[in-house]
């Protein structure tokens, strides 16, 4: 698990609102400036009558992009300023509160309260790595793993791409109880996922490793997976789909987030286009999660029109023979009469 560190040098972005936003107005304004930091905290101040959201990095923001970026939003000024040498993790961590999602239980560090007995419990800090399962998108996975789950199917294969701080590798590893693979382009997040874990357990359950979308020998090696987790952004899904679609088994299923609804019919066209079709959706407020699996085949239903079209031939055939034997008859009988006659 990534440690809290005494750090200098870094930048912060602080937006403060005088009143509580609605979840959905929230939501898009931490979108909006995510990009700009490696942390994000979003929480209430002053006993709850306001909010302030907070980003964190590395590098000084650009103060006209930052602007550019909350304009669409209304007229919100973000202030940017160095951040003083103090442990900015525990500061993002110490806002995060517990997660309960499906069967899953999801605490910090910093919890004190006691574990549920029932639920599948992972302790997951924020750091230098996406997925603490607190925002919709790993959330909405986590409710489709579940479903999945509790439909019955099994898995063996599972495989989590951008995995992050490796959530979604550990809930399949717990909830269909095998070896799964994460694979992430970033090191800070792989560093984090191994981390993880240790700490939860999955040390030899989990394998994280540091792979550019479906590019790592050992996932290529190893396919196909028959579960798919791949939690990323709208335009990187759309360009991994020919990938999916290779590593993807025949019966296998693909759980995919980081999308908007408004995206939800660009992600579904590139994946249709390679064969793949909706099993389900879920939507958390203006976030969606699609279930794929293979599209089913059409050529067996042409099988009964030609099981028809035979049938049609030989009911054909059969007329044709009743109306042969019918003349034969006709023809016999004639004969016969006309014999008969001679005799007579």
């Amino acid at each position: 698990m990534t440690g809290g560190v005494m750090t200098g040098g870094l930048w912060s972005i602080v937006l403060e609102l005088p009143y509580k936003p609605a979840e959905e107005d929230r939501q898009r304004l931490e979108l909006a400036l995510e990009p700009f930091g490696e942390a994000l905290s979003s929480f209430e101040i002053d006993d709850g009558k306001a909010w302030k959201i907070e980003v964190f990095g590395e590098t000084k923001p650009d103060r006209r992009l930052v602007d550019a970026a909350l304009k669409p939003l209304g007229k919100f000024k973000a202030q940017i300023a160095p951040v003083p040498a103090k442990d900015w993790v525990a500061e993002s961590q110490k806002n995060l509160p517990s997660l309960s999602a499906g069967p899953f239980f999801i605490h910090g560090s910093h919890h004190t309260g006691r574990l549920p007995q029932n639920k599948i419990v992972f302790e997951i800090d924020a750091g230098m790595a996406f997925g603490t399962g607190r925002h919709e998108t790993t959330r909405g996975c986590l409710l489709a793993l579940a479903r999945l789950a509790e439909s019955g199917q099994k898995f063996r294969k599972p495989l989590d791409i951008g995995t992050g701080t490796g959530i979604l590798a550990f809930a399949m590893a717990r909830l269909f109880k095998v070896p799964v693979i994460g694979g992430d382009n970033d090191k800070d997040s792989v560093r984090v996922a191994r981390e993880n874990a240790a700490l939860n357990g999955l040390k030899s359950a989990v394998r994280i490793l540091l792979s550019d979308g479906y590019r790592a020998a050992a996932i290529r090696n190893q396919a196909p997976f028959d579960l798919v987790c791949a939690n990323i952004l709208a335009n990187p899904l759309i360009e991994l789909a020919p990938s999916l679609a290779k590593v993807l088994g025949r019966n296998g299923r693909a759980v995919l987030s980081g999308l908007l609804r408004n995206q939800e019919k660009d992600v579904l066209a590139a994946h249709e286009a390679q064969g793949l079709e909706l099993d389900f959706r879920l939507r958390l407020k203006e976030w969606s999660v699609l279930v794929l699996k293979r599209r089913v085949k059409m050529a067996g239903a042409k099988k009964p029109a030609a099981k028809k079209s035979a049938a049609r031939k030989s009911a054909a055939g059969k007329t044709a023979a009743k109306a042969k034997g019918s003349k034969s008859k006709t023809a016999q009988k004639k004969t016969a009469a006309q014999k008969s006659g001679r005799r007579s």
